[in-house]
């Protein structure tokens, strides 16, 4: 995958994200959008149900950097907490395709139970490539 965004670059193909206009981006690049599709039917499963609840927590170290992304959800808000380092507890709500992103390792994370009846949420996790848990990329640690 990174290998064609490089041939992307080379050919010319890469432009400024409106959103991050210092960043180059590129669409539906063939890899990505493989990738995507052949994952359709596990993160079609990956859905939360009445009175779920995710504990309060700290992520395990492949996890340092999570980015929580809602896919779709019924009509029931539920926020996912967070504390802050200066101890503050708080809530946001993630709407179809908000995300937010935190340290799961440093900052409790968790969701009270949920009330409506199915929301799909994706996870992606990252480690500084530099930083103290490199070692756990893609979840090294566990293979």
């Amino acid at each position: 995958m990174a290998q064609a965004f490089f041939v992307a670059q080379r050919d010319g193909r890469l432009r400024a994200d409106p959103k991050c206009p210092a960043s180059p981006a590129i669409y539906n690049l063939m890899p990505c959008v493989k990738t995507l599709v052949k994952k359709v039917p596990q993160v079609s499963k990956l859905f939360y149900n009445k009175g779920e609840v995710l504990a309060r927590h700290r992520d395990r170290d492949a996890c340092e950097i999570s980015l929580t992304v809602n896919l779709q959800k019924d009509e029931t808000d539920w926020p996912i907490w967070i504390q802050k380092p200066n101890g503050e507890e708080v809530s946001l709500n993630l709407n179809p395709g908000d995300a937010m992103m935190y340290l799961g390792c440093i900052a409790d994370h968790w969701r009270e139970a949920y009330q409506g009846n199915m929301q799909t949420q994706v996870f992606f996790h990252y480690v500084r490539s530099d930083g103290p848990r490199a070692y756990a990329y893609f979840d090294k640690e566990r293979r």
